[in-house]
């Protein structure tokens, strides 16, 4: 394994990846630069400077994971990255205290004018009354996002005997209310703030949120701080109202573009800037740096996959817990994918008894993992989902505590070419997979090497004709399983092998009375959770 780590992190990150895998340390490179070099790596590690761009994503080859010390992936295209099946991390959590405290000090700053009364003095004046400033005692602060960050300043300035309101269309307004947090509209947040601070990422639902229309609505003479990310605060809305008084003054740690070059408002007196600097603290730094290192050890370990923002958060205990599962279902989406011939345009998995003491949304993503796994590139459990979608193919789940005729069943409903099967799976003891049922057929067979699924209409010699074909190419069966609708019908047997069967068997058994004649292999499934991209 190879680890490329792109942008300035502590070096505590890169000591703890040392000593498991090949780490190169190249801060600063160009994204040509990038582009020469990304596919030799399997994991990749960035800060806020570093772009992971579509482009660069289609050339990493080996890439399985973007990690980020941070909490922004802005700065990454996840849905590129989804695509391809790269895992997207994050840290949210390491420099929450560091981006909060920032915040508070950029608040108290523009409550005090302080940068430019420091720049004044320093310049040789004193002039007191030039940079008069206003209290925050009994002020109302506005948080725009009650995510971590938020929380913390919260709770931190009610110290300053502030009324604290919020808009986040996300939290419940029982939990905002236990930080002393009032939710309420954007509209009313903006009316009633003398302060705002800004904790939201960067999407389509926030891009551009304070514009002309919504700061209009602000109060006049309120102050502004964004430590979250820009783009967020339409730039030439806010020069402009920061030109005409109506905003007071403004606080950024972040711009639209970084670094912001000839920003017109880096020429405003009533504007204070810091580079990005809300994680920038040894201890944020050290925390971010150590936390991807350990998630990229878990993940290529087999272990949890901690901070994903493109997948579902996953615990190690429910993996272990829900494992024997998690590969019944990726076996029967790739005995799917074999058995019948596509397109497959919807698919129903059904859930039937115990088997919903386990998470099904994580069994389903597996069944579709197998399933694509065997026709496509680039297929794992984080990017089967999407795939799917793209394909066109409506995925649905059932859920039923009956028991039907297992404690545990899955039932997988799938309308391939146009034409409907079943196919239904079961566990056998703790973990052994097998095949119960094709549409109305039902069997006993392992879920495990190579099978022969055939058809054929149910008459005398038939079974025995089928033994010599294979015992005449020396082809063993390990297993077989019959079923039959009824005496004289249809019929289909399913054989567990012991090695592949040539073409030309296949064509002999045509020849000789059985249809739909399937070989299938499910010796290279792809595991549930493998960071493993491409078949093999």
């Amino acid at each position: 394994m190879k680890i490329l780590i792109s942008d300035e992190v502590s070096p505590a990150c890169v000591e703890k990846l040392s000593s498991q895998f090949e780490v190169d340390y190249k801060n600063g490179l160009s994204p040509g630069e990038l582009a020469n070099i990304i596919s030799a790596y399997d994991a990749w590690i960035v800060r806020s400077a570093s772009k992971a761009t579509a482009s660069l994503i289609q050339a990493a080859t080996k890439l399985k994971i973007i990690g980020r010390a941070g909490a922004g992936v802005d700065n990454i295209d996840v849905e590129a990255a989804t695509q391809k099946g790269i895992v997207v991390m994050n840290t949210p959590g390491g420099n929450t205290v560091s981006t909060a405290e920032h915040t508070i000090a950029m608040i108290m700053a523009l409550s005090r004018n302080i940068p430019q009364a420091n720049d004044s003095v320093k310049g040789g004046e004193w002039k007191k009354s030039k940079f008069t400033g206003s209290e925050l005692f009994e002020k109302t602060l506005g948080i725009l996002g009650i995510g971590k960050v938020g929380r913390e300043v919260a709770l931190r300035m009610k110290s300053f005997g502030m009324t604290i309101v919020g808009y986040d269309p996300v939290l419940n307004p029982s939990e905002a209310a236990k930080i002393g947090v009032e939710l309420v509209s954007l509209e009313d947040l903006l009316v009633r703030s003398d302060f705002i601070t800004i904790h939201t990422p960067l999407n389509k639902a926030t891009e551009n949120i304070l514009n002309k229309n919504t700061l209009q609505m602000c109060k006049d003479g309120v102050r502004i701080v964004n430590c979250a990310r820009g783009g967020i605060i339409n730039e030439e809305a806010l020069f402009d109202f920061l030109k005409s008084g109506k905003i007071a003054g403004v606080a950024l740690d972040v711009f639209n573009s970084e670094p912001p070059g000839k920003n017109p408002l880096l020429q405003l007196p009533n504007v204070i800037v810091t580079p990005h600097l809300g994680a920038s603290t040894e201890e944020a730094q050290e925390k971010v740096a150590i936390q991807i290192a350990e998630q990229i050890i878990d993940a290529f370990s087999g272990k949890t996959i901690r901070g994903a923002v493109n997948m579902m958060p996953v615990d190690q205990s429910v993996i272990l817990k829900s494992s024997a599962y998690l590969n019944l279902a990726s076996k029967l989406g790739s005995f799917t994918s074999q058995a019948f011939d596509g397109p497959i345009t919807k698919i129903n998995v059904c859930y039937f008894g115990d088997v919903l003491d386990h998470p099904t949304e994580l069994m389903t993503t597996s069944f579709l993992t197998g399933l694509l796994y065997h026709v496509m590139e680039n297929v794992n459990m984080v990017s089967a989902p999407v795939i799917a979608k793209n394909q066109g193919i409506a995925v649905s789940e059932t859920r039923s505590t009956e028991h039907q005729d297992f404690t545990h069943l899955i039932t997988i409903e799938i309308v391939a070419n146009g034409n409907s099967h079943t196919v239904s799976g079961a566990l056998y003891g703790k973990n052994d997979p097998r095949l119960v049922a094709i549409n109305e057929f039902m069997f006993d067979s392992k879920l495990n090497g190579f099978l022969l699924k055939i058809s054929n209409e149910d008459r005398p010699g038939m079974i025995g004709k089928l033994g010599t074909i294979l015992g005449n190419h020396k082809i063993n069966i390990a297993q077989m399983s019959l079923g039959r609708k009824g005496i004289g019908g249809k019929a289909m047997t399913v054989l567990n092998l012991d090695q592949e069967i040539p073409i030309e068997v296949e064509n002999e058994l045509l020849k000789d009375g059985f249809a739909d004649v399937r070989f299938i292999s499910l010796n290279n499934v792809l595991q549930p959770f493998s960071l493993q991209r491409t078949n093999a």
